[in-house]
């Protein structure tokens, strides 16, 4: 019986750290005290359309790149998925990966930041 509440406090533990990891990446600090109201609503909406604007250059650069003859037109769906996942997913988790980490000096260097994002 002990062993389980233990398996049990980890399992909550282990859930609450990935909760808490995902308020500290996607949320501002202090939320929701230092939000205005509605902020969540518009994060989602916010976040939905970053998505929608990657999926759209995806397909783009796909529908470009078949344009000038590379690629097989069969292939078409698989390689507009893989071509995401790679250069664009793998991008998108790096850029939330140093923001989560660099966030907290943002504020107090921001053109040193807003130049370095602008030589990125």
């Amino acid at each position: 019986r002990i062993q389980s509440r233990q398996t049990n406090n980890n399992k909550g533990s282990l859930i609450d750290r990935v909760q808490a990891g995902l308020r500290s990446t996607f949320l501002p600090s202090g939320y929701p005290k230092t939000t205005p109201p509605g902020y969540l609503k518009y994060a989602a909406w916010s976040w939905i359309q970053d998505l929608s604007t990657q999926l759209r250059g995806v397909l783009a650069t796909q529908r470009v790149l078949e344009g000038v003859g590379v690629g097989r037109e069969g292939a078409t769906a698989l390689s507009a998925l893989m071509n995401f996942l790679v250069r664009d997913g793998c991008g998108m988790a790096a850029n939330l990966l140093f923001t989560a980490v660099a966030s907290s000096s943002f504020g107090s260097d921001v053109k040193r930041w807003r130049l370095f994002a602008d030589i990125m």
